[in-house]
């Protein structure tokens, strides 16, 4: 009887240890999360704050571009008839000619079908437009466009748009209603620019 109850002293110690042990051990794990978290953090920042950098230095490249090849001695540009030095003036935004044309149709808030259904989609529509579209035209018929999006919704299930497929589906319907309205241009794409379902 002495022999066990001195096992049972011997071992309550041993786990007590171990229970220290094993909250060491959770403490250097938080420790190590945390760190990681920081580090991943501090890196997503670096590359946002890098590529913002590159979207200045190339702007400035643009702005360089537009005043023409620099004449000696680090004048902008050629000089401007009669040897005068050129003109000021501020640059205009530099605008791709190739550049895809996009309407705003704007966000929707619309209730999905189902049994009892009590979900909704939030999400927010926009256009590419062919480059003959008329913008003035897109603008008139933007209550029909929107209209027709709120009948899509209204008949899809939750289900139906989870998926990327559903989405793309969803695209291509909403693609091929607005071209049935469109006399000049056409939607040539169509872009969630926020997607949700509740």
């Amino acid at each position: 009887m002495a022999d066990s109850h001195e096992k049972s002293d011997a071992g309550a110690p041993a786990a007590g240890g171990s229970g220290k042990l094993m909250m060491g051990l959770l403490g250097l794990n938080m420790v190590v999360m945390i760190a990681v978290a920081v580090v991943l953090f501090l890196g997503q920042k670096k590359q946002a704050q890098q590529a913002s950098l590159d979207q200045v230095a190339e702007g400035a490249h643009a702005e360089s571009a537009e005043h023409g090849a620099p004449a000696a001695g680090g004048e902008h540009g050629a000089p401007a008839a009669g040897g005068e030095h050129g003109g000021g003036g501020k640059a205009g935004p530099v605008v791709d000619p190739n550049a895809a044309k996009f309407f705003a149709l704007g966000d929707f808030t619309a209730n999905l079908s189902g049994p009892a259904s009590a979900h909704y989609v939030k999400l927010t529509v926009n256009f590419e437009i062919s480059k003959d579209a008329d913008e003035e035209e897109m603008k008139a018929r933007k209550p029909q466009f929107r209209d027709k999006v709120i009948s899509l919704l209204n008949a899809k299930k939750p289900d139906d748009l989870q998926s990327a497929d559903g989405r793309n589906y969803l695209k291509e319907e909403i693609k091929t209603v607005a071209n049935t309205f469109v006399k000049k241009g056409k939607v040539e794409g169509v872009y969630f620019s926020a997607f949700v379902i509740n």
